[in-house]
């Protein structure tokens, strides 16, 4: 599995934790953390973007957060990219991303590795349970469509989303 990860920082005693936890489960992974200091950061952003498309999952260590990192956010989302939101307790942002079934959020100490290693593994399955593989066409009447856009905008969340979520309750 090919994960990216994020973070807006680029101190090793927060990053290294995750990043060997994420490498000792062999996930094929990259590390494009960056802060306001990294040089060439148009550049890394750029690489960064692409890597994102490419991707399998992103894992955001986002106890500290800027404008680019929100913006490779919501460019994964776009991407519809699982992510797993990573924040140290005691240092927890609300972060207005919206309701989206791609989104994990879980704090961590940061000596703790067995806990990083299980939000991970829980990440995983999230991962290949929502791996979206099969393509399927719908055509609905004037009505339906309008309904349905209406509810995916009071969700915030795209139309197939909204089906997605009715599929999924329905399987419970």
């Amino acid at each position: 599995m090919y994960i990216v990860y994020l973070s807006a920082t680029e101190d090793n005693q927060i990053n290294k934790p995750i990043l060997s936890v994420i490498k000792k489960h062999k996930h094929t992974t990259i590390n494009r953390a960056f802060s306001e200091q990294t040089e060439n950061k148009p550049n890394h952003v750029a690489q960064t973007t692409k890597e994102i498309k490419k991707a399998d999952g992103i894992v955001v260590e986002c106890s500290t957060t800027n404008f680019d990192l929100g913006r490779l956010l919501t460019l994964s989302l776009l991407q519809h990219k699982p992510v797993l939101l990573l924040q140290m307790k005691g240092k927890e942002q609300d972060l207005e991303l919206g309701e989206s079934r791609l989104v994990t959020k879980k704090t961590y100490k940061q000596d703790n590795e067995d806990e990083i290693e299980k939000s991970l593994e829980k990440f995983v399955k999230i991962i290949e349970k929502q791996r979206l593989s099969y393509r399927f066409n719908l055509m609905l009447s004037r009505d339906i469509n309008t309904y349905l856009m209406d509810q995916s905008q009071v969700k915030s969340i795209s139309k197939a989303d909204y089906i997605r979520t009715l599929i999924l309750q329905d399987m419970e």
